[in-house]
């Protein structure tokens, strides 16, 4: 695929909210470009797009997207669940939405969207992106429990979180419902799904068992099934298209 992928740090006074952002420059047209749950909600800014500026929802499977030859695509990916600080949605209303970035913000999301328009390098986008999301509202417990979820990459018990936190199980899972999307077993399984990815690109085909085990999968065939619907592929059909 022929496209140039660069990620930027957060200043120091967003990197609690938001882990990067990044830009995506194609050379070349792509239909379908892909792109992988994460737990994460993003802000995209593409020129292609009418009103410019969309969010982009934590997603339950993956997603292709068609990116036009030179149409360099700009965002900011808030760490999961932190998006809630700057966007206050409901987490059922975005999950695997695309939403007018302006229908949340109003005008303010059309102005920020001439001025990133007219910017000249990655560094102004987001000098203008950090400038808005200023004032984030107080962190949640659910932000938290999140927080350490990703901490343990996926793996811990969702009884153990719910007692730590004081909520029954019931309780946990509205709360995450409301405010992530996800129930707290689908977000530790994405979480893991992600785990398991970073590693595989650092072990290879020849540790995928170890990799199972790493990340806390009953076997092989449970990681194998849990890869193929998060990804829409096996490990080893992903680890083909990598290289």
């Amino acid at each position: 695929m022929s496209t140039h992928y660069r990620e930027f740090a957060p200043s120091d006074r967003l990197k609690q909210f938001v882990d990067c952002f990044w830009t995506v420059d194609p050379a070349g047209a792509h239909q379908e470009y892909p792109v992988l749950p994460d737990g994460c909600v993003d802000i995209v800014y593409s020129p292609s797009v009418a009103r410019g500026l969309q969010l982009v929802g934590t997603m339950t499977t993956a997603r292709k997207f068609a990116i036009s030859a030179g149409d360099v695509q700009f965002g900011v990916r808030f760490r999961p669940a932190m998006s809630r600080s700057f966007l206050p949605l409901p987490g059922l209303d975005t999950l695997d939405q695309l939403i007018a970035l302006s229908d949340v913000w109003g005008a303010p999301a059309g102005r920020l969207a001439e001025q990133i328009a007219e910017a000249r390098s990655a560094e102004q986008c987001i000098g203008l992106i950090e400038a808005r999301l200023a004032n984030p509202t107080d962190i949640t417990v659910v932000q938290r429990i999140c927080t350490s979820i990703v901490e343990q990459s996926g793996q811990l018990r969702i009884d153990d979180l719910a007692f730590h936190a004081g909520f029954s199980t019931r309780q946990l899972r509205r709360l995450f419902l409301e405010q992530v999307g996800l129930s707290p077993k689908h977000f530790c399984r994405v979480i893991r799904f992600q785990s398991s990815l970073s590693r595989l690109s650092k072990r290879g085909r020849a540790d995928w068992v170890q990799v199972a085990v790493d990340c806390g999968y009953y076997d092989q065939a449970h990681f194998i099934n849990e890869f193929r619907q998060f990804s829409g592929y096996t490990p080893g059909e992903f680890a083909a298209l990598a290289r």
